[in-house]
């Protein structure tokens, strides 16, 4: 269909039926016509449609807001599908369309509009100046035109800053960059039309800028598109009025004069007050004042006068947007780079001292993660000045940056403010990224500005302490191989300024430049080395920063690096950083090497003696200078933590030098591998972690498949230094932990090399009964036994791979047997004869080896067989840890108690060394039992149910009588405190109710127990049905009645039935009713 004939049968109609009966549903039509009609064919009917509509618009004025919008709707899409080439119609319908939202000369916009018509209108508005051809354009901007653009600014600038319709706020903001010819589908090359838009409008620049300013800093509620859009908006509207391609300005070539003279600029502005000036200022002023100034501007123009005076109020917009360049969104960021990328090349010295904050974000943008983004500000730093290098510019005034930024740097980090600081720090990298390499040297051989850059470096890094640190694991520890990707994530590295990742990566960026530059890295180092031997307080921040500048980043394998990882790891493996307490001191510290034997006379005369044996705990001496003395010698809990932290980040740097190194690190293994497992054996749980990466490093450095065959290979040096230590100190911890690990790590075919050290131990165990080295000597014993355990277990396993032939065997020598015998019968029936001649002397001679034999016999029932080499050391272990059991520190008690544990098994096949041992563990063990300690208890039944299982007959009727009665009132008791906790999974009484439920069953079964125990302990479990219990108890106790229904199984289902009416215990004493059912019956069919 013609675009005639399609208007007349369509369009027309649809158009007169709205215009005599306006309503909703004639206008819903007429849109839709409007949308199928092709306007590019028949232009002349757009007046046609235009005019009836606005003309329908000024009638309907105030009356139905709904008409109203879609009448607009409609204008604007028949707006968007012609251009307008005559001025007229271009201001008729602006001025239509803003007196919709706005009186004339109104200081605000219509009150009580819906934000649907205020939508629509400021659509219409974009629409018409969009569409409009550059030649009306060039008309229209002209100072007739400046009322009406400013009514219409307003009246955008009041949306933008008020509104909530994030909708409403986004078309505003594209609306005001179509006013400023600055939209997307701008002529940007048009520098004519451009020039006169900017000299139209710049009077309105002061609160344009200010409502931009404040959408582009607003809270991050507003939504990542209306801020990018605000940001786009601030940017172009700059950079339309600041272009400096006009008629008054000549071009300008940037050379290093002209970058002095902005740099002059920006200094003085710096102590001009009036940079901190914000627009508003200028509402105290009359307003005949303001008149006169805006008809002394329009006059004037834009002359560099009012470049340099705006420039200087616009110093405050750049320098608080500088934070956008930290932005979390890569949106805002992009649109923030392209802003600053633009005002610099196309308006570079219209902005006066401003052009260095400008330059500052593009340089730190140049280092921004976005390749995108930090390729488009490497750009423009080229483009700056292709004739002259761009680090000849730098390096003009880098001395002076430099010392502003670091001046400011250190208050930055203390405000804890991340995008303040990802801002500074991205800005410090740009600046060494794209310094020269001679500059930067001579900028650092000024002792001032390595130090003033190190000190903030440090200040950056400044590690937080806290009481994490000091957590240890209860008592025995078991060592197993950490994975690297669990070890790697260095929990000890927690910073107190910086919070997040990306700000701790810059650091390490700069440190990795540092590192990078020739000679500078040197410097760095002998400085951090010279604080480090200075006992800084900074000493564990030194420590980091040398790592990341010696060996951070892709500094790998250049001979620089090399030679500082050298000096590193030579400084780490001081014997200053491993032996530092790890432990706070108690309140007081009292000597230990005060004389103990009350039999010496160590002082003259009567009074003089019995005053030194009263107070030798705590005697005169250790008041004299008790404040130098604690304080020189007292471990605070501060103390602790800082050297906890300190022994982290030393196996941290430790292991990251390993894995520089690679394979020649083996080099440093004598020196550094006992230090490690020596660490590994902390009790400590921050330093346990530290050490495991670290020698998992060590085992990745050096290519070798696990942490047993990096131990195996380096035995004879680990057998060294354990001889050493033993030789210096036979009571030392360091090589009682040290042996512990080994044991723990080690395969069986590293036990040869460490007997002896183990015997070694055992001795020194046997005659000393030290407190403070009896719970070392148990964690050998309890590392060894576990060793053999494990020994045992892979051997039966190797064992069982072996394809044997025992059968066939077998069936060979059964053959081999009946060819015997036949050959015998065979030799008997011929030599009959002869054998009867000779019975009477093979009868005595029979006689006299029989008397023989017997005696061999009972010869060889006096002598034992000798025990396996492994299990006499067992026994000794057993014999050694008995009398522990009964000590009264609970420490003790808990590692003897671990022993037997692991002990009685390996014993179970060797049973004249293992009834003496449950005979001589019983009595120490009951005792045991009677205390009220939980963790204590919660060993002594492990132990009980090993014993069971083992010994079992042997300690029926002794624990019948002795540790039963104790353990059925526990579980009566402990029954009323589960109910009223709430949180009970940490408790230590819980985990020894989980125990006993767990377990009971087992030692019923294995002790045989019946009668009245067995009734009475049956009646107890059913309490922990109830379900007010802990669900984890309701479930270990059915399942405690399902395995007592094989032993037991009438008592067990009428305990359970008893409870099945009480509505407390119901739901599970039917499930266990409900699986003896089921059971019977499948019993019975069977």
């Amino acid at each position: 269909m013609a675009s005639f004939e399609q208007f007349v049968l369509k369009v027309k109609p649809a158009l007169d039926m709205f215009l005599r009966a306006p309503n909703r549903e004639h206008l819903e039509r007429l849109r839709y016509e409007l949308l199928q009609f092709d306007f590019r064919q028949m232009k002349v009917f757009h007046s046609q449609i235009l005019a009836p509509l606005v003309l329908k618009l000024e009638e309907l004025n105030g009356v139905n807001q709904d008409l109203m919008t879609g009448i607009l709707d409609c204008v604007r899409i028949v707006m968007s599908k012609l251009y307008l080439e005559d001025i007229q119609e271009l201001r008729t319908l602006l001025v239509i369309v803003l007196k919709q939202i706005r009186e004339s000369g109104a200081i605000a916009t219509r009150p009580n509009i819906s934000e649907e018509l205020k939508l629509v209108s400021v659509q219409c508005i974009a629409e018409a100046l969009r569409r409009s051809s550059s030649d009306v354009l060039e008309e229209f901007y002209k100072q007739e035109s400046a009322m009406l653009l400013g009514q219409i600014l307003l009246s955008l600038v009041e949306f933008i800053e008020k509104e909530k319709y994030r909708k409403l706020v986004i078309a505003s903001l594209v609306c005001l960059m179509t006013i400023f010819y600055v939209h997307d589908e701008a002529e940007f090359t048009d520098v004519v039309l451009r020039n006169q838009v900017a000299d139209t409008i710049f009077i309105f620049l002061p609160k344009i800028v200010t409502v931009l300013l404040k959408t582009s800093l607003a809270d991050e509620k507003l939504g990542e598109t209306l801020k990018a859009t605000a940001i786009k908006a601030l940017g172009r509207v700059l950079c339309v009025i600041f272009d400096h391609s006009g008629d008054v300005v000549i071009k300008h070539c940037y050379d290093k004069n002209e970058f002095k003279n902005m740099f002059i600029e920006a200094s003085q502005l710096k102590n001009d007050s009036s940079e901190f000036d914000t627009y508003a200022t200028t509402n105290k002023s009359s307003q005949e004042q303001i008149a006169s100034r805006l008809k002394r501007m329009q006059s004037s123009g834009r002359s560099k006068e009012w470049f340099k005076d705006t420039s200087v109020k616009l110093r405050i917009v750049y320098t608080q947007t500088s934070i956008l360049r930290s932005h979390d969104s890569l949106r805002v960021r992009t649109e923030y780079a392209r802003m600053c990328c633009n005002l610099i090349e196309r308006c570079g010295h219209n902005l006066a001292g401003n052009f260095l904050l400008l330059l500052e974000n593009v340089i730190s943008m140049s280092q921004d993660e976005d390749k995108n983004i930090s390729q488009l500000c490497a750009q423009t730093i080229s483009r700056l000045q292709q004739d002259n290098a761009i680090e000849s510019i730098f390096d003009e005034y880098a001395d002076t940056l430099f010392d502003e930024h670091l001046t400011k740097l250190p208050r930055i980090i203390n405000r804890c403010a991340d995008a303040e600081q990802y801002a500074e720090l991205i800005f410090l990298k740009g600046f060494l990224k794209n310094l020269s390499a001679s500059k930067m040297k001579f900028l650092f051989l000024v002792p001032k500005n390595l130090d003033m850059l190190c000190r903030c470096l440090l200040s950056a890094v400044d590690m937080k302490l806290c009481r994490d640190f000091l957590a240890e694991e209860y008592a025995v520890r078991e060592v197993v191989e950490a994975e690297f990707t669990e070890c790697g994530k260095l929990s000890w590295r927690q910073y107190k300024h910086l919070n997040s990742e990306r700000c701790i990566k810059l650091v390490e960026d700069i440190c990795v430049i540092l590192g990078k530059t020739k000679g500078l890295s040197r410097l760095v180092y002998d400085l951090l080395l010279e604080l480090l031997d200075q006992n800084s307080e900074a000493m564990n921040e030194i420590l980091l920063i040398m790592l990341w500048v010696g060996a951070g980043g892709e500094n790998l394998s250049n001979s620089t690096n090399m030679d500082l990882v050298e000096i590193l790891t030579e400084e780490i493996l001081n014997d200053k950083h491993w032996h530092l307490a790890l432990r706070p001191d108690a309140s007081w510290r009292l000597k230990v090497d005060k004389p103990t034997n009350w039999f010496v006379d160590n002082t003259p005369g009567l009074y003089e003696s019995a005053v030194e044996i009263r107070t030798q705990d705590v005697d005169s001496d250790d008041e004299k200078d008790a404040d130098t003395v604690s304080r020189s010698q007292r471990v605070t809990i501060l103390d602790a933590e800082f050297n906890v932290l300190h022994t982290c980040l030393a196996l941290d740097v430790l292991g990251h030098c390993a894995t520089h190194f690679g394979e020649s690190f083996s080099r440093y293994i004598f020196r550094c591998l006992h230090k490690v497992l020596l660490k590994v054996a902390s009790s400590n749980t921050m330093v346990y972690q530290a050490a495991n990466f670290c020698l998992v490093s060590i085992q990745k450095a050096l290519k070798l498949a696990s942490i047993s065959e990096l131990i195996e290979a380096h035995t004879d040096y680990l057998s060294y230094h354990l001889n050493t230590i033993l030789k210096r100190s036979p009571e030392s911890h360091a090589a009682v932990d040290i042996l512990t690990v080994l044991l723990q790590l080690s395969t069986r075919r590293a036990l040869p090399h460490l007997e002896n050290i183990f015997h070694t131990i055992y001795n020194e165990c046997s005659k000393s009964q030290q407190s403070e080295n009896v719970n070392a000597f148990l964690r050998v014993f309890n590392a060894f036994l576990k060793h053999v355990a494990r020994w045992q277990m892979s051997s039966d396993v190797e064992v069982s791979s072996v394809p044997m032939q025992v059968e066939d065997t077998q069936d060979a020598d059964l053959l081999q047997n009946w060819l015997d015998i036949l050959e015998r019968t065979n030799a008997f029936v011929e030599d009959e004869s002869v054998n009867m001649e000779n019975d009477t002397n093979a009868k005595s001679t029979t006689n006299t080896l029989d008397d023989v034999e017997m005696k061999d016999e009972e010869a060889a029932d006096d002598v034992k067989p000798q025990l396996p080499r492994h299990i006499q050391m067992v026994k000794d272990i057993t014999t050694q840890v008995l009398k522990f059991v009964g000590f009264v520190d609970q420490t003790h008690q808990i590692l003897a108690l671990e022993c037997l544990i692991q002990a009685v098994p390996l014993l179970h096949d060797y049973e004249d060394e293992l009834l003496p041992l449950v005979h001589l563990t019983w009595s120490p063990l009951v005792e045991r039992f009677r205390n009220n300690d939980v963790v204590v208890l919660n060993r002594c039944f492990t132990l009980l149910n090993v014993l069971a299982t083992h010994a079992k007959e042997f300690i029926l009727k002794r624990s019948l009588d002795d540790v039963i009665p104790s353990l059925k009132d526990f579980l009566q008791k402990s029954a009323k405190n589960s109910v009223m906790e709430t949180i009970t999974a940490h408790t230590q009484e819980y985990k020894l109710q989980v125990i006993l439920l767990e377990h009971f069953a087992n030692l019923i079964e294995s002790l045989q127990i019946d009668g009245k125990h067995l009734n009475d302990i049956a009646e107890i479990v059913t309490l922990y049905l109830a379900k007010e219990q802990p669900k984890e108890l309701q479930e270990l106790a059915i399942q405690f009645y399902l395995r007592l229904r094989l032993y037991d199984g009438p008592l067990a289902y009428m305990v359970v039935l008893k409870k099945a009416h009480i509505s407390n215990y119901k739901d599970n004493a039917e499930k266990v009713l409900t699986n003896f059912r089921k059971s019977g019956s499948s019993s019975s069919s069977i």
